[in-house]
């Protein structure tokens, strides 16, 4: 219980002024900030700062945020601010005061807690008050307390133990969370039925560095709040319903390494909670925005970034040519409508580069060869893409994947592509190659899976290319339609465009019927 002695309205006014929708006026804060041992902090002469945060004079900025008029007496009675108020002030154990470095970073821990539905988690969320009594007439031991928790690893098999979220032991603990110097550094809650949206306090923790809410039921739009996390390395928000327009603060967060905002196209709408009920929640397209313009050359630390599934629109900037570090971009599935630029083929750390179904026009970059470490390359669907292969892909010795299907590509496949050593798809259907099977790609000893139906490549299939399927190039349970090509019989020449006596499905190269072959 709260002690007669404690300043209750103080802790109010405190919050209200420094957190409340992310207010950025520092007092007493300060000088638990300052004094953290973290990352390049200074300090000693009223305007230190750490990382884009300037402290000290009662009017600080960070990032581009102002102060806020929003009170707590404005906000609705189930606003979270509003609950989390209440628990930090009444039901928190640790009863923080003015002067307490942490109590900012408390209250907004427990925000999370209440803006996320915790009740509802799969793991280590608030005990509903029912679970408490159950816990307690069954004399449940370690782990199944109103205070701890446990956790199945999946990898090893072990039962781990954790703090609860809102539990009396200190935030630090709780489960997911990461910190050093008493500062959270890392909050990671994947595949734990999170419900609701990101609070812009979430900005408020300035030394966060890794953020994962990745398949959760979170909805709404990213605050622009965001980019105050100016040491935020990883933040994977994937296989959830965001919607609206990418905050251009975004790009202030320069030490990016992972950014990962897939799967935010969200048809179903409901998400169950603790209770069995669902809370019905709006339909997403997906986020949007020209995520690729010219700010992405920003991020030049970013190594992993996959956009898949959105409504991301606009074009790649040649700016994307800085980000040097770059080994995984994924953009399938957007809007994107844009030439591919030269300055892609000067990211010598691509390991996998898809910009499947999308509305890419132009070519294949000339020297996409420079991308010697690549390993997996797709470009299918995008209908308006045409030209030829250029010769320079032939250099990618290290490619397993190549989808080129759906598009309008031409030409014939050149001899070289024996020298792919290591493939194992091979999609180059619905386009309009012509020429012949070569010979060579009999050298690809890998290939699992072959698709040539709908082009215009005629002739047969060398034996070459047929021995494969005494290695790797056979079904065993996989797609039947491991090898596909136009050598269905027509109904009026009955003579297949295509001869081949290994294929496991052929279509008709004129009324495009296909069958699987027994």
């Amino acid at each position: 219980a709260p002690t007669t002695s404690r300043d209750v309205s103080g802790v109010k006014e405190f919050l209200e002024r420094n957190v409340l929708f992310g207010n950025i006026t520092f007092d007493s804060i300060v000088a638990g900030y300052v004094n953290a041992t973290a990352g390049n902090t200074t300090a000693g002469d009223g305007n230190s700062t750490i990382g884009n945060v300037t402290l000290g004079d009662g009017n600080s900025t960070m990032g581009n945020i102002t102060e806020d008029m929003t009170t707590f007496a404005e906000l609705e009675a189930e606003d979270p601010r509003l609950v989390a108020l209440d628990w930090i002030l009444h039901q928190d154990a640790m009863q923080l005061e003015v002067y307490d470095d942490n109590l900012s970073q408390r209250y907004i821990m427990g925000l999370l807690a209440v803006a996320w539905d915790s009740e509802s988690w799969d793991h280590c969320g608030a005990v509903v008050e029912d679970d408490a009594e159950n816990m307690e007439e069954t004399g449940s031991t370690l782990g199944n307390d109103s205070s701890t928790c446990t956790v199945t690893n999946n990898a090893t098999g072990l039962v781990q133990i954790f703090q609860r979220w809102l539990s009396d032991a200190d935030e630090c603990d709780w489960y997911g969370v990461l910190c050093s110097g008493g500062f959270v550094r890392s909050i990671e809650l994947a595949e734990n039925n999170l419900i609701g949206e990101i609070v812009p306090e979430l900005g408020m923790l300035p030394f966060l560095q890794i953020i994962d809410l990745s398949s959760n039921c979170i909805f709404g739009t990213i605050p622009s709040s965001i980019g105050q996390l100016s040491y935020l390395t990883n933040m994977d928000l994937k296989d959830n319903g965001l919607s609206g327009n990418i905050p251009m603060e975004l790009f202030n967060l320069t030490n990016l390494v992972k950014l990962d905002l897939s799967y935010n196209v969200n048809y179903d709408g409901n998400c169950t909670r603790f209770d069995g009920t669902e809370k019905e929640i709006p339909n997403s397209l997906g986020l949007e925005g020209m995520i690729l313009d010219s700010n992405i050359g920003r991020l030049e630390y970013l190594q992993d970034i996959d956009l898949t599934d959105n409504y991301f629109s606009g074009s790649i900037s040649p700016e994307i040519g800085k980000l040097k570090q770059l080994g995984r971009m994924v953009v399938d599935n957007n809007v994107f409508k844009s030439t591919v630029p030269d300055e892609i083929t000067q990211l010598i750390n691509l390991k996998e580069l898809w910009l499947s179904m999308n509305y890419f026009t132009g070519g294949i970059p000339e020297n996409i060869g420079a991308l010697k470490s690549l390993e997996s390359f797709s470009m299918w669907e995008n209908e308006d893409l045409t030209g030829h292969i250029p010769d320079s892909l032939y250099d990618l010795t290290m490619l397993e994947d190549l989808h080129l299907f759906r598009n309008s590509f031409s030409g014939s496949i050149s001899t070289q592509i024996g020298r792919l050593t290591k493939l194992k798809t091979l999609t180059l259907a619905e386009n309009k190659f012509t020429g012949t099977l070569p010979t060579e790609l009999g050298l690809c000893q890998d290939l699992e899976f072959l698709r040539i139906e709908m082009t215009d490549i005629e002739g047969s299939a060398p034996k070459e290319v047929c021995d494969l399927t005494e290695k790797n190039l056979f079904s065993d349970d996989r797609d039947k339609e491991y090898f596909k090509a136009d050598c269905l019989e027509d109904n009026v020449t009955m003579v297949a465009f295509f001869v081949c006596d290994c294929c496991s499905s052929c279509c008709d190269h004129v009324t495009s019927q296909c069958k699987i072959l027994d």
